[in-house]
């Protein structure tokens, strides 16, 4: 493939695994030549671009295929094979998956699966994953080459990078002199700093910039979902050290932003809440998975909903509950939720949230 991605690397993976990511390591790790692993590591989920997976047989192909792509059949037919081995198989994909996506800033990914001698396109966001049909690839090898020679021209946010988050230069590194152990010591897998955006709360377009270690901690173990993931943050313009939440929130009727509802209880003089930095929308960051589900070719799925990326900062860093060093502390703790619930629940415009 290196004729037609000459800026990738694509790496014999299959017997090195990531140990920072429950050892995982699929059969082909694709990197960028400008950031490959160091040393003898061969399988770096947070570097990489995106994976292949090979299975020697056709028969372990995962998915099945309706006889007419345009006109899927109903009722008895299932796109997702349900042997045990089909199940074994489209694990193995989700766990990449959720590996890759979590050891990055990712709004999707992509990947390939090669069957014997057919293979699938896959695309994952956080709604879910949409799988072409299968295709000879030695009988139309201009399908993988051309994936290839198309991925590799794309823009940074149309391979599925999230562009908010930057290098960090040296001059933003300065900066943290003094709190450049505390985010280090906080991330076991840290490797660099990164300059992450978060926007403001009455207009998303305006945004923040805070430092954050790199790579994040890998804690969602599902490719779907919200992706809750709480890290510090050093606070570039109030210069301290914050707590950030990054993740993605369900765009329906009748559920508020977490910002919003910061502002209902600050306005409401609700006690014991921590205040509310910045927070708001990611860009134009959503899912596109459930917008396929009534296309002609688009086999059955369940419901979806719009996710939206949403990131958000606290001006205090809370520490775990289980870290009481004295029981009055630690029933104290429960008496404060319990008042701010208590207040919470007394208001009455959050009833229909």
């Amino acid at each position: 493939m290196a004729g037609f991605a000459p800026s990738l690397k694509f790496v014999d993976a299959h017997a090195i695994p990531d140990t920072l990511r429950d050892k995982l390591t699929p059969d082909i790790c694709v990197y960028p030549l400008s950031d490959q692993p160091q040393g003898d590591a061969k399988t770096d989920f947070s570097r990489m671009d995106l994976f292949i997976e090979f299975k020697f047989a056709d028969t372990s192909d995962p998915f099945c295929d309706p006889e007419d792509p345009l006109r899927p059949q109903v009722g008895e037919f299932r796109f997702e094979s349900d042997t045990e081995h089909s199940q074994l198989v489209r694990g193995q994909l989700a766990s990449y998956a959720a590996a890759h996506a979590g050891s990055q800033f990712r709004v999707h990914i992509f990947c390939v699966l090669i069957c014997g001698k057919y293979a699938r396109f896959i695309r994952w966001d956080r709604d879910g994953a949409t799988v072409t049909r299968r295709f000879n690839y030695i009988q139309e090898p201009h399908f993988l080459s051309g994936f290839f020679w198309r991925y590799e021209r794309l823009n940074r946010l149309q391979q599925g990078y999230d562009t908010s988050v930057l290098r960090a230069t040296s001059a933003d590194i300065q900066q943290i002199h003094l709190f450049e152990n505390t985010l280090r010591n906080k991330n076991p897998a840290h490797r660099e700093f990164r300059v992450l955006m978060v926007p403001d709360r009455n207009n998303p377009k305006i945004e923040k910039k805070f430092i954050i270690s790199f790579p994040p901690k890998y804690t969602a173990r599902s490719p779907f979902g919200r992706a809750t993931r709480p890290m510090m943050a050093y606070d570039m313009e109030s210069r301290e050290i914050v707590f950030l939440k990054d993740y993605w929130r369900a765009d329906v009727d009748g559920m508020k932003k977490e910002g919003e509802i910061y502002a209902l209880l600050e306005s409401n003089n609700v006690p014991n809440v921590a205040p509310f930095g910045n927070g708001n929308d990611v860009r134009d960051h959503t899912t596109l998975t459930h917008t396929f589900r009534d296309e002609k070719w688009a086999c059955w799925s369940r419901e979806m909903v719009l996710l939206r990326h949403y990131r958000m900062s606290l001006g205090v860093v809370a520490q775990p509950l289980i870290t009481f060093s004295s029981s009055r502390e630690f029933v104290g703790a429960i008496a404060d939720a319990m008042e701010g619930k208590t207040s919470f629940a007394n208001i009455t415009p959050m009833t229909n949230s």
